[in-house]
């Protein structure tokens, strides 16, 4: 009996001083966004494992009431505040966050994110060691919200982007997402994201498909993390023509790179049916445009609309 307990309390130390071996930065970027809770409940989850970790957290060029909240994280143990002189963008600003992380594994969330799970951080350590890239996963509130000018959003990020592993695992590039991931640094040092996308709008695949062509392989688990940050309709509008601008520009250089969007107008094309679709498209237009600012958007409407803005887009001379 005391040779068992003997053997017990060596694997409980090797287990715990295994853990301990895996150090962990998890970086923020910040714009627009009282991160306080966030950081805290992470700091939390990761002094109660005992594991050594850092916390960056570089704000890029938000308005400075925002500024003024998160100052506070600056005289925190294990977080380091940063504010950049000027708005880098999504990629720049994950980049330096990356080069600037130390440890041995590197953990990005985006800043208008909420933790869902006690063991959020444990989940990923417990596919440490990895050779791979873990992706968590996002989920959206189950309710509607309240604001009505922000139901499009949430109804498409719910619909598109709110999947489980065993459902992004089917296409496991093409479902990576940048808002929360886990990536060995000495991967994401060699890999960086490409600076050259052009504001919001699949950075995200692009470095996914980067990914791919290097294999390097996407893990996907559960371990959401609650996406908080809705925009009014308006608002994810406009930032949804943006990247649909940033995907046609990616589909002219490289055919290869392919998206929903671009699988169905490659059916279109390939059966002669663009014309069609455009003609049907200008008989509803009207009633799509309404239809996307209304308290009930439909999400087969808005992806009507998306495909013949990429359309419209691709024929620019």
């Amino acid at each position: 009996m005391q040779t068992s307990h003997f053997y017990s309390g060596i694997l409980l130390l090797y287990v715990l001083n295994h853990r301990k071996l895996f150090m962990l930065s998890i970086v923020i970027p910040i714009f627009n966004q009282d991160v306080r809770s966030l950081v805290y409940t992470l700091v939390k989850q990761c002094n109660k494992l005992d594991i050594n970790f850092q916390v960056l957290c570089f704000d890029d060029g938000s308005d400075q009431k925002y500024r003024e909240l998160n100052k506070e994280l600056a005289f925190k143990i294990n977080v380091n505040y940063t504010e950049m002189p000027e708005n880098l963008g999504r990629s720049k600003i994950r980049n330096w966050l990356g080069k600037a992380a130390y440890y041995e594994y590197i953990l990005f969330l985006d800043g208008d994110s909420t933790i869902k799970s006690k063991d959020f951080i444990k989940k990923y350590l417990d596919y440490l060691p990895t050779d791979a890239v873990v992706y968590g996963g996002r989920q959206y509130a189950p309710k509607k919200p309240r604001a009505k000018k922000k139901v499009l959003h949430w109804k498409y990020g719910s619909k598109r982007e709110s999947l489980s592993a065993n459902k992004r695992k089917k296409d496991p590039y093409l479902n990576f997402q940048s808002n929360n991931f886990l990536i060995p640094e000495r991967i994401f040092k060699k890999y960086l994201f490409d600076e050259k996308i052009d504001g919001y709008g699949y950075e995200d695949l692009l470095y996914a498909f980067d990914l791919r062509k290097n294999e390097i392989a996407i893990k996907h688990i559960d371990n959401p993390v609650i996406h908080d940050g809705l925009e009014i309709n308006t608002a994810f509008i406009k930032k949804t023509e943006n990247s649909i601008n940033n995907l046609v520009a990616l589909y002219k250089n490289d055919k290869s790179l392919t998206t929903r969007l671009t699988r169905s107008y490659d059916k279109l094309n390939d059966y002669g049916l663009l014309t069609s679709f455009e003609w049907t498209y200008r008989k509803m237009e009207e009633k799509i445009r309404k239809n996307m600012l209304s308290e009930n958007p439909s999400i087969s409407l808005f992806n009507m609309w998306k495909l013949h803005l990429f359309i419209e887009k691709l024929n620019v001379k």
